[in-house]
């Protein structure tokens, strides 16, 4: 205490403010003398229910002020729940917002009647009330002066405090400034600042966080341990992580399960699968029944190197075991038969899996979907969903979504459009995104009837066309040489309200000028220009080559200047088109 008074001097460094102006006048006229004596012997009938209105006559509120609430704070340090209620109500009645100091002496007053749970909201309330003060030098002041009972717990909670707000860094600065005064954090402080570095991945910081509770003679515990062995192996760091586990029997501490887990997911997360199957065996040798999660991380590991069959033997005895997989651990086995290609093996336990009452996941959807494109066996894969769906298990959309796509990439989307129709029976909204994969895959496969028709259905289900379906279609058009109707496509993409993206555009000017309609696509350009501002070189130049590979060079460089005064400007790329174009029309002459 002594030491922390030379390092802070007077109390009124730590924010206490100063003495008001009727601290001048005589005891018996001083009407702020009065209040702290009235309200410091009625606080003990101050409860959560009583009105305090009727405890504090309201004709003394006004003589009440930083310096009057100190000194009731100070007098009432044996009632701390009453004080923390007279806080609030001068808060919320009387305007009166309590100083960094104020909020320190009913802290220290709370910790020390052992209240730590309310200890720790006040301090949130220092924090967020006074975001631009220094609570640790606040609660440090009258620890300095000797004014309160104090207990150093209190430190302690300030950086739970912050690590309850999530102010992280906050939360180790206190730490650090704590084991410089001598103040130590528990244990529990300690494993809570090392469980928040671990998870936002400042594992060197754990570390010297670790090292500092060892210098100051905090005891760690088990949890100290496994959360440390937990922010080696994310480190990589495997090799110190074992030596955790030989100074935890050092320390009197012996591993439990949630220790060898935690190694096991280090060791296979580095693909070191014999390590953790031997890290597994070995828990059996000392007496810890692995658990689910241990099965659920060693056959995640097996199935990640290609192991699924030693997946499926420790699924199985698992199961002999009397330990009940959950959908986690069905989803991992199902995930690795898919990777190998075992599809039927992949459906039976798919089957087990919905039969316990887990649904797949849209990951696991993939994996399936991914399963069956792998090995070119999509048509089994829509006879595994139309089994789900005659089970009644609801597919997600996601299921759909992923079948769409890979069905599209093998050119068969006359299926992908048969899986919007069942999505409309399973009352799975389809969306604009899944037709557009079907429409661009028709238009791939020259059926743009197809393509047309499943547009039209769009409409008839409530799914509006967007840009990219107009877009699809519109560039598939002019590629097949429909300018004309690709143009009264984007007229009714107009009228609906979509502005039409560059690349469309493009598509459609590129469009009339491979047909020789020149004027026509330059009318284009100008309306795409004035109309949406596009000024994509790239169209300017396959206009302009057009013109020039005509041979009229007067034409070609009238229409450039045309061009430049809507803001068209000519790159490398135009110079050689007219280049090229005049060294051919020279070498014929």
């Amino acid at each position: 205490m002594n030491h922390a008074s030379k390092l802070l001097g007077s109390p009124r460094a730590g924010g206490a403010p100063p003495p008001p102006l009727s601290s001048i006048l005589p005891l018996r006229l001083n009407p702020a003398a009065d209040a702290v004596d009235l309200i410091s012997s009625r606080l003990h009938l101050i409860s959560s229910q009583s009105p305090l209105t009727f405890l504090i006559p309201s004709n003394l509120l006004p003589f009440l002020g930083h310096s009057e609430l100190s000194s009731i704070l100070l007098r009432s340090q044996s009632l701390p729940i009453p004080s923390l209620h007279l806080l609030s109500f001068l808060h919320s009645r009387a305007h009166l917002t309590p100083s960094p100091h104020h909020f320190s002496l009913l802290a220290h007053s709370l910790t020390f009647s052992r209240l730590f749970s309310h200890s720790l909201y006040i301090l949130r309330r220092l924090i967020l009330t006074h975001p631009s003060s220094d609570p640790f030098s606040s609660l440090l002041s009258p620890v300095s002066s000797g004014c309160c009972n104090w207990d150093s717990v209190v430190f302690s909670l300030l950086v739970r405090a912050y690590l309850r707000l999530r102010f992280l860094n906050q939360a180790l600065d206190a730490f650090n400034r704590c084991a410089a005064f001598g103040f130590h954090p528990d244990p529990l402080t300690s494993n809570l600042l090392l469980n928040s570095l671990a998870k936002a991945g400042h594992f060197d910081t754990c570390w010297e966080v670790y090292c500092t509770m060892r210098k100051l003679g905090v005891s760690p515990n088990v949890y100290t341990f496994n959360i440390m062995i937990n922010s080696l192996c994310r480190a990589d760091d495997g090799l110190r992580a074992m030596g955790f586990l030989q100074e935890m029997k050092i320390n009197g501490f012996d591993p439990d399960v949630v220790t060898y887990n935690t190694l096991i997911n280090g060791f296979c997360r580095k693909g070191r699968v014999e390590k953790a199957l031997a890290l597994y065996k070995l828990m059996y040798r000392r007496g810890i029944e692995p658990d689910l999660v241990s099965c659920t991380i060693l056959m995640k590991g097996l199935c990640e190197k290609g192991s699924v069959h030693y997946a499926r033997q420790l699924f199985d005895k698992m199961r002999l075991r009397s330990l009940s997989p959950d959908e986690a651990c069905y989803g991992v086995l199902v995930s690795g038969y898919c990777r190998e290609g075992r599809m039927p093996e992949a459906w039976m336990l798919l089957q087990a899996m919905i039969g316990c009452g887990y649904l797949p996941n849209d990951f696991l959807c993939m994996e399936i979907v991914k399963g069956y494109a792998n090995i070119g066996k999509l048509l089994p894969c829509l006879n595994v969903l139309a089994q789900l769906r005659k089970l009644g298990v609801p597919v997600s959309i996601n299921f759909f979504k992923h079948l769409v796509g890979a069905l599209c990439d093998e050119r068969r989307p006359n299926a992908a459009r048969n899986l919007v129709k069942w999505m409309v029976v399973d009352k799975r909204r389809p969306n604009a995104d899944i037709c557009n994969v079907i429409i661009k895959s028709f238009c791939d496969c020259a059926s743009v009837i197809d393509a047309f028709s499943l547009k039209d259905e769009m409409v008839e289900i409530n799914i509006r066309p967007n840009r990219d379906t107009y877009a699809i279609l519109i560039g598939c058009l002019c590629k097949l040489g429909n300018a004309a109707e690709a143009e009264c496509l984007m007229e009714e993409m107009i009228a609906c309200g979509l502005i039409p993206d560059a690349v469309t555009c493009a598509a459609l000017v590129i469009g009339y000028s491979n047909k020789g309609e020149l004027s026509k696509a330059e009318s284009l350009l100008k309306y795409f220009a004035l109309e949406f501002g596009f000024r994509e070189n790239n169209t300017f130049n396959a206009l302009i080559n057009v013109c020039a590979e005509d041979g009229d060079m007067v034409k070609a460089f009238e229409m450039r200047n045309r061009l430049m005064k809507l803001g068209f400007l000519p790159n490398q790329e135009t110079c050689k088109f007219f280049i090229n174009a005049l060294s051919k029309k020279k070498a014929m002459s």
